[in-house]
């Protein structure tokens, strides 16, 4: 498969993935809007039945991504061939990507619970957000003699046309 055909598989599936998620997210907007939904508790006074349903459907936006960043894991090592294992370093990123949505979207969710500990909150995301940098980290540094003869390479062909036009029209 050319890297053409790939880069549109690839499109294909975040276009598929944007629109899900839009859907998920005017769905959330919706039932946020209720005027019986921001009112109405859930387990306790706490948590409002608008905010759960919030952090249902940000759960099943992550879910969505992490599952977006699996599918493009392909295309992206096709797209980047240079690199072994590209696809590693782009679930990476899209699970970074999502971790920092995820703190934001259940702050609602679980803070009004653990209102003196809400430093545990945000060391468990901080771990696992460094988990995968790292992670992502040891991924380019593994492949950096592959990135760099990459590199050198596109670099090489510039640097070499250039005086071989000079030797074909010697200065008059």
């Amino acid at each position: 498969m050319g890297k053409k055909e790939l880069f549109w598989e690839l499109a294909v599936k975040a276009v598929k993935t944007l629109v899900a998620l839009f859907a998920l997210f005017g769905a959330g907007y919706f039932v946020e809007t209720l005027p019986y939904a921001s009112a109405l508790p859930f387990l306790s006074a706490k948590l409002p039945v608008g905010v759960f349903l919030n952090a249902v459907i940000s759960l099943l936006a992550v879910a969505l991504f992490v599952k977006f960043g699996a599918e493009a894991s392909p295309a992206a090592d096709g797209l980047l061939d240079f690199m072994p294992g590209a696809g590693k370093l782009a679930r990476s990123v899209v699970k970074i990507l999502a971790l920092m949505f995820s703190y934001y979207a259940f702050q609602d969710a679980i803070f009004p619970f653990i209102a003196e500990f809400e430093w545990v909150y945000q060391s468990l995301f901080l771990g696992f957000t460094l988990f995968f940098v790292v992670r992502a980290v040891l991924q380019v540094y593994y492949s950096s003699e592959e990135i760099s003869r990459f590199l050198i390479a596109a670099l090489r062909p510039a640097r070499e046309a250039a005086p071989a036009k000079a030797k074909e029209n010697p200065p008059a």
